[in-house]
């Protein structure tokens, strides 16, 4: 069966259509190796980007690595960045079987959707936030092979 609609029902379902075209995206994500040797040099890139036009940018941009499985790790933070934010974090591997480790966590601030994560919902300062869990946070781990 085939339905065929009035000229005056176009625009209307152009604009049912808008909502599509419109959504928001918001993406963090980390490139790095899957595994390197030891005692290499290792370069991920940490990419955290809006596509909302309200004003909402990277607000927070927390990035931490670590050497040593997690017993301690090295901050890579900012604030009050743009709609995407490209940080690279460049560090040198352990001995063989201790992982290079990586994570992310950001809030987009200043739109309409207030403080948000990368999936757009709202930050959870007390608990997701602080445990590092995702959203809104994002990790990968770099294995160390023997040589």
């Amino acid at each position: 069966m085939k339905i065929s609609l009035p000229g005056r029902f176009l625009p209307l379902l152009a604009l049912l259509a808008l909502p599509a075209f419109a959504a928001v995206e918001r993406t963090v994500t980390i490139t790095a190796p899957p595994a390197a040797l030891p005692g290499t040099d290792v370069h991920v890139e940490i990419t955290a980007r809006t596509t909302a036009r309200d004003g909402e940018h990277v607000g927070f941009f927390q990035a931490e690595y670590s050497v040593d499985n997690g017993k301690t790790w090295i901050p890579v933070y900012a604030e009050n960045l743009g709609k995407i934010e490209v940080r690279p974090v460049n560090f040198q591997t352990s001995p063989a079987g201790v992982p290079g480790l990586v994570r992310v966590r950001v809030a987009f601030r200043g739109g309409k959707a207030g403080d948000v994560d990368f999936a757009g919902k709202p930050i959870e300062w007390e608990t997701t936030w602080g445990t590092w869990s995702t959203p809104p946070a994002r990790q990968a781990t770099i294995a160390v092979l023997p040589r």
